[in-house]
């Protein structure tokens, strides 16, 4: 009988001790290639703009808000200013967004290059975009700006930077966000804001427009209605039907609409007084009404954390949505030529010398500024954090107080309650201006940023 030769004990113990070397090789290599691809993946991940905060987009549009209330700017220049430094923050990071695409090819048809092989750190292309843009827009206004505090703006960030990035990929990124800038600068000088504009000449006609006292001023931004909008299409979409027919007859819901101003005049409330001076613009004092919303959306934006991706998107929505509700509504407000009410009550109600809680601005009633610009922000607001949204409105604190909503549709009606109670406005002129600037913004927000 044959036997099978007996293996040493030692073979086996050696075959064991190799077998257990082999499998914790292989178990170390598959610990190194999982933590290769976790390198990998986090790496990859930091060149997508959601991975940063939207703090360097919250505090650049903080600033450009508090230089449109410490600079004389009409309310159309600050949304003019609001518009084209969201469109240069959100083409400064839109690379770094996949799921996301350039506005500005979409609606120039023009192409921004990117330098896909380099490096790019998106707050410090978003930091050299805002600085660019901002100095060359506001150096084209006439009124003197504080320049330097967007220098320092600036520069603060860029030190910031510096201690997690080296000097070349900041410099790279800052050449990308400049060239973003110029872009959009040259786009900016393309939509007519500096084209010559004729003096407007009142129709005669009864229920049109005249200068109104104290002081008797011409018209006001008369052609801003001829701008070039980012939507297009946006002025037939958004133009409000006309107002009511104009009527002297005491029977007729016009002259009644006039007489409910007036009465509103002497019963209002000193919270009213209030809430009217404190959405009033005021030079030097007050936030205007384009500034104050976006004051008030750094606020909401900081308090929601949210990353510079959804800052990005929400900065840019909002100020194309600001800027073509404003040229819509002072667009019509000159196709339409509607009375003041300061006029009607003064001529046909027969209470002379009759003022309201501040005089009423310089151009036609209908529809309402204020509420159109308002109510395209509040658009997308509601679109970002919902329709019952509770928030403190502490802007003017130092000087007006605090307002507690709890929506943003809330803070609308309020801003509509500042023109009617302060007397510059009719109701049906309130209420044309917020379904204008609801659909302006409705319209933005169906813009394709996503691809």
């Amino acid at each position: 009988m044959k036997t099978k030769p007996k293996i040493p004990t030692l073979f086996w113990i050696l075959l064991f001790l190799i077998s257990g070397c082999q499998k914790e090789e292989l178990s170390n290599d598959s610990v190194l290639n999982e933590s290769l691809l976790q390198v990998n993946a986090e790496k990859a991940a930091l060149s997508h703009t959601k991975q940063y905060s939207g703090e360097i987009a919250n505090s650049w549009f903080s600033l450009l808000s508090d230089l449109c209330k410490d600079t004389p700017y009409f309310p159309p220049q600050a949304a003019r200013l609001f518009a084209y430094s969201g469109m240069s923050l959100y083409e400064s990071v839109v690379p770094g967004m996949p799921s996301y695409q350039s506005m500005y090819t979409y609606l120039t048809g023009n192409v921004i290059e990117v330098g896909k092989k380099k490096d790019y750190y998106w707050p410090a292309s978003a930091n050299a975009a805002m600085a660019r843009l901002a100095t060359r827009l506001l150096s084209d206004y006439p009124q003197p700006v504080n320049l330097q505090a967007i220098t320092d703006l600036e520069s603060s960030f860029n030190t910031e930077f510096l201690a997690s990035i080296s000097a070349e990929q900041l410099a790279n990124s800052q050449q990308f966000g400049r060239e973003v800038a110029d872009a959009i600068y040259e786009w900016s000088t393309t939509d007519g804001t500096f084209l010559p504009c004729d003096p407007y000449v009142p129709t005669g006609e009864p229920g049109s427009w005249v200068p109104t006292p104290p002081d008797y001023y011409p018209a006001a931004g008369v052609c801003q209605g001829d701008l070039r909008t980012f939507v297009p299409g946006i002025f037939d979409y958004a133009m409000p039907p006309a107002p009511p027919t104009y009527s002297e007859d005491p029977a007729s819901d016009f002259y009644k609409m006039n007489e409910e101003v007036y009465l509103i005049s002497q019963n209002i409330s000193s919270e009213d007084v209030v809430l009217s001076h404190a959405w009033e613009d005021i030079f030097f004092t007050n936030y205007n009404v384009p500034s104050h919303m976006i004051k008030l959306t750094t606020k909401i934006a900081r308090d929601e954390g949210i990353s510079l991706e959804n800052g990005a998107l929400l900065y840019a929505q909002e100020g194309l949505a600001m800027f073509d509700a404003i040229i819509v509504a002072i667009g019509s407000k000159y196709e339409y030529s509607l009375i003041r009410p300061v006029t009607y009550i003064e001529d046909v109600l027969g209470h002379v010398g009759w003022v309201g809680v501040y005089p009423a601005p310089q151009h036609p009633s209908y529809p309402a500024v204020a509420p159109s610009a308002a109510g395209s922000i509040v658009e997308i607001l509601e679109q970002n954090f919902g329709t019952s949204y509770h928030f403190v409105d502490d802007i003017q604190e130092d000087i007006y107080g605090t307002w507690t909503y709890d929506s943003f549709d809330d803070l609308l009606k309020d801003i509509g309650r500042s023109r009617t109670h302060s007397g510059i406005n009719y109701q049906f002129s309130v209420d044309a201006g917020i379904t204008l600037g609801r659909k302006v913004g409705e319209k933005v927000s169906s813009l394709p940023f996503k691809k």
